[in-house]
């Protein structure tokens, strides 16, 4: 076992008639970079708030270096805070806002002096120490956001949808940084974004949040290749939703009937019989063909393309519970052998149809 810098143990929080956290639990090992994954609403700013000190839980407790800080105020837990909108001041230069908390605690100006020149170096701006906010881009005022934040070396960075506002190249950049930055430093980064490629880019860890839990923790790839329910299977990448029920059981693969046509999916342990599942297939394991195939194929007719980055993706019908349900399959490369209109049969490895929203699924703070 690691070492544990923070644990959320049980944490609720309700806000009128909405539950915004609901008792979630999670141990943070000392020098990792944790993002918080989810849809807007679904309870990660609120948590963030709770863990800073902004907010506090109505069940739960914050316990951040073996000390419980549920009780305690924010400017005496050393978590600092990076915004969106980067909260710098506009009156003040760029060294004058980077030290703003170091001239507080009442530091020598020479040693504030130099912890900033050195903050400088380390988000790449030396020689901006005298200019103001307004004279600076969107990705050079969060590097000033994020100095700020880095000079009272604090136990825990919290970064919330830090380049939200920037631009897709500008934030893909910023991404890289970070995260050089964050194993430089060895410094806790907690990161709440909506943007998976975020998430997959950066994090040791993702936490997929929805409607105030935890529907899945693990590494990128653990949710990518192995997601424990439909929401992570779908928030993380395309993925394909089936429904339908055990048909038979032959060596590593699950038969499962779906609305008449029969598919295939993993053996998992436990798996039985007549079991009503749910199955989840990415669209880069499914495979075309124009006649149907030994094993299992899927009678579907292609209905769109989509081109993007170097990917086609193809939207195809197949018969669904009330009518038509859409798969989406990609591919590398611009060109495909089917047509808009044609026929086609879907088949994949049985591996690739992973069984999610089992009894069992990892939720609410287990370690993946």
């Amino acid at each position: 076992m690691g070492d544990v810098i923070l644990q959320l143990d049980g944490i609720a929080k309700r806000f009128d008639e909405t539950d915004a956290l609901r008792g979630i639990s999670l141990d943070v090992e000392r020098g990792e970079f944790i993002t918080f994954l989810g849809p807007s609403g679904c309870g990660k700013t609120t948590m963030l708030r709770i863990i800073s000190g902004l907010e506090h839980p109505d069940r739960g407790r914050v316990i951040l270096q073996g000390q419980d800080v549920t009780d305690t105020e924010p400017n005496q837990r050393n978590v600092h805070t990076v915004f969106q909108n980067y909260a710098l001041f506009p009156h003040m230069n760029v060294a004058a806002n980077i030290g703003y908390s170091l001239k507080l605690q009442g530091v020598k100006k020479q040693e504030i002096r130099e912890r900033v020149e050195a903050m400088l170096e380390l988000v790449q701006l030396p020689g901006f120490a005298k200019r103001t906010p307004q004279k600076l881009s969107g990705g050079q005022r969060q590097r000033v956001a994020i100095a700020r934040a880095l000079i009272d070396n604090p136990d825990l960075l919290l970064l919330d949808e830090p380049l939200g506002a920037l631009d897709l190249q500008l934030r893909r950049q910023m991404q890289t940084e970070l995260k050089r930055l964050q194993k430089r430093l060895g410094i806790t980064f907690l990161y709440i974004t909506h943007d998976q490629e975020e998430a997959m880019n950066m994090s040791d860890r993702i936490v997929v949040m929805n409607e105030g839990t935890f529907e899945q923790i693990g590494t990128p790839a653990e949710i990518y290749e192995r997601p424990a329910t439909s929401f992570a299977a779908q928030f993380i990448g395309t993925a394909n939703i089936f429904h339908g029920r055990v048909e038979q059981l032959q060596g590593d693969a699950a038969q499962i009937l779906t609305d008449e046509q029969m598919i295939l999916a993993e053996r998992a342990e436990g798996l039985a019989p007549q079991e009503p599942v749910t199955v989840a297939v990415r669209g880069e394991k499914i495979r075309l063909h124009r006649q149907p195939q030994p094993g299992f194929t899927l009678a579907g007719v292609v209905r769109e393309h989509h081109y993007s980055g170097g990917i086609l993706r193809m939207i195809i019908g197949v018969p669904g519970s009330g009518g038509e349900q859409e798969v989406v399959a990609s591919h590398q490369g611009m060109e495909s052998a089917f047509q808009v209109g044609d026929a086609v049969y879907l088949d994949w490895e049985p591996a690739a149809g992973i069984l999610v929203d089992r009894k069992g699924a990892r939720r609410n703070g287990e370690k993946a």
